[in-house]
Parts: C-alpha cells; sequence; structure tokens
C-alpha cells in the first residue's frame, strides 16, 4: 500500500491482516508509540510456536526509525544505527538466545517477560562478540562468553534447530 498523499503526516505500521504481514500507513497524529519508536529496533510475533525449548521464531525482521506494529508484534531493543539491529536480529536467531527464551516461554505467547533469562549484548562495534560472523559463528562466541560446558553445548547443538 502507497502512502497517502494528502497533507498530514503518516508513519508505516506492520500488522496482520487476512493471516498474512503487512505494511500499511496511518496519520502520525494516531501514534503515541514506545520509547523506541524513533529508532532501529527488531520485530518478532508476540504470540509464536507452541512453548517449545528453542523454538524457531517466526521471521524476526529489523524495522526502521519511525515505524510501528500493532499489537500483534512486540519490538526489541531502540538503536541508533540498522547494523546495530541487525547484530540484535542475529542474536534473537541464535540458538543460544532461543534456549535461554525457552526458559521461560512454555506457551505460544511471547510477552517480553519471558525474555529475562536472555542476556542483554552490546551490539556495537565495540563489543565482544564479532556480529559480523554468521549465526552458528556467533553461537559459539556465546558458549564461551557464558562459560558453557561441554554437555551445555551438546544440548543445545542437538536440541535447537537453526535459524538462518
Amino acid at each position: 500500500m502507497d502512502r497517502p498523499s494528502d497533507h498530514h503526516e503518516y508513519v508505516q505500521v506492520l500488522g496482520l491482516a487476512g493471516g498474512r504481514r503487512v505494511f500499511r500507513w496511518i496519520r502520525s497524529d494516531h501514534i503515541s508509540g514506545p520509547t523506541n519508536f524513533a529508532a532501529y529496533k527488531v520485530g518478532v510475533p508476540a504470540s509464536n510456536g507452541s512453548g517449545d525449548l528453542g523454538e524457531l521464531l517466526s521471521t524476526p525482521l529489523v524495522l526502521g526509525p519511525n515505524v510501528a506494529t500493532t499489537q500483534t508484534f512486540i519490538t526489541i531493543g531502540s538503536f541508533a544505527t540498522e547494523t546495530e539491529a541487525e547484530a540484535c536480529l542475529k542474536y534473537v536467531k541464535s540458538k543460544f538466545a532461543r534456549t535461554m527464551l525457552g526458559v521461560l516461554k512454555i506457551t505460544q505467547h511471547n510477552p517480553a517477560k519471558v525474555w529475562k533469562y536472555v542476556p542483554l549484548q552490546d551490539f556495537s562495534s565495540n563489543s565482544d562478540i564479532d556480529w559480523s560472523k554468521s549465526i552458528p559463528e556467533i553461537d559459539q562466541q556465546l558458549y564461551a562468553k557464558y562459560q558453557l560446558d561441554a554437555d551445555e553445548i551438546d544440548f543445545i547443538e542437538s536440541h535447537v534447530k537453526p535459524m538462518e
């Protein structure tokens, strides 16, 4: 859908229509966004899967500044650059982060509180994780950072499917 061409300011909104993800436009004076509204962020479904450990997340994506979502999505992070948001997206897709999410996520619902045990990271170029690497390589860095032993790594690697 194209942006309306009247005299009002509009913002893009990610939502669902007919079970499909769509972007629509809404007048900006109808929006009262969260604190990360004007920043880059990662959008994930507010409801996803069944609560299985390490389950795949339904296509998380980077959203730009001044892009809103309906309540069918939650957003993660507040980043000044798209590069940092892309790093966060890789983290959200990692086996490590999805395993930590699975500690509290026991249903399809994906509210902020179930992310409690997913450690915060520095997604900037100053990070102790090299976010330019592939997701499997990022997982290896995270295993080392959090000093997981061989049994813990084997458990995650054998029970959690990769996301690309």
